[in-house]
């Protein structure tokens, strides 16, 4: 059994929840990142946290002489707008730190500790009405996705020539409680002020996945036994944004539906969806939150945070 798991990004919204679901297994997690002190790295289980980005430097301060039995990198950027309005940083954030963590591992970690990389369902880009899997083609439309298969592709590159053990877990759309981006963040704030008017058609199709069955996901891609290297991809329920958008303002008690302005982005395929069955067999995963629980509560946590100001 794993011991010690070291977690980037561990202070972000996925790399929090990874921590916890760690710790609730018994495993010792030490932690990388930004936007937490150490009393609240505590709270979430972590025996180490350090305040830094993702270096040599930083990585031999966390982890000192010890090796890990896994890494789980949550560290990199999050946003298709983000990747266009700042195209360098987004590298930065989604390729060199992968290329930066695989060369400590390999110089550093004589036991090589398999490494799960957080990637995502933007590596597809638009391919129709079909639901997309380990072995479909990648064809990103995003500068996002360009960077995450770049990730993806230096994995590739250190497990087939320095052996190193590696599992990609694509992950599609992520939400749930503490989330404060992208689109439910978003639709939220716009159903509290009156304003449910969205961009797009409200008929584009996402596979939604709850942040803690994506946790899950990650943490049993780092612990289960496997090949050298590894692909999942990671969802749970498919739904249009107009039908998510409409449950969750049910949800916020909003007595006007969503509508949407009928605009596209070229970033931003019609649908994303996947077929989890490799990642249902290989390594014995199933999701447990229902989109209509999940949106409930997403609904509640939101409001809270209204009644709390």
């Amino acid at each position: 059994m794993a011991e010690l798991v070291l977690v980037t990004g561990a202070a972000g919204f996925i790399g929090r929840h990874v921590c916890r679901a760690l710790v609730a297994r018994g495993i010792r997690v030490r932690g990388l990142g930004h936007g937490m002190n150490a009393a609240e790295a505590s709270t979430w289980g972590l025996s180490g946290w350090m305040d830094a980005s993702v270096d040599f430097d930083a990585l031999s301060g966390i982890l000192g002489t010890a090796i890990p039995d896994a890494v789980i990198h949550c560290a990199g950027s999050a946003s298709v707008a983000y990747s266009y309005a700042e195209p360098y940083h987004d590298y930065e954030r989604s390729v060199s730190t992968v290329a930066t963590l695989l060369e400590y591992v390999r110089l550093a970690c004589a036991s090589k500790p398999r490494v799960v990389l957080a990637s995502s369902a933007a590596v597809y880009g638009d391919q129709g009405d079909v639901d997309l899997n380990e072995t479909s083609a990648c064809s990103p439309i995003s500068p996002y996705g360009f960077n995450k298969r770049a990730g993806e592709d230096l994995s590739t590159c250190y497990s087939r020539f320095f052996g190193a053990k590696i599992s990609v877990v694509r992950l599609f759309s992520v939400y749930g409680e503490g989330l404060r981006k992208q689109l439910l963040w978003d639709a939220a704030n716009k159903f509290a002020r009156g304003d449910p008017t969205f961009f797009g058609t409200g008929h584009e199709l996402r596979d939604w996945i709850h942040v803690e069955d994506a946790a899950a996901l990650l943490c049993a891609a780092a612990l289960q036994p496997q090949a050298r290297f590894e692909i999942f991809t990671g969802g749970n329920a498919q739904a249009s944004t107009g039908e998510v958008l409409s449950k969750l303002g049910a949800a916020l008690g909003s007595a006007t539906p969503p509508l949407f302005n009928g605009k596209t982005h070229s970033g931003n395929p019609r649908r994303l969806t996947t077929d989890c069955s490799h990642a249902h067999r290989q390594l014995g995963w199933s999701p447990l939150v229902g989109l209509d629980s999940g949106l409930a509560r997403y609904g509640a946590w939101f409001n809270s945070l209204a009644i709390a100001t």
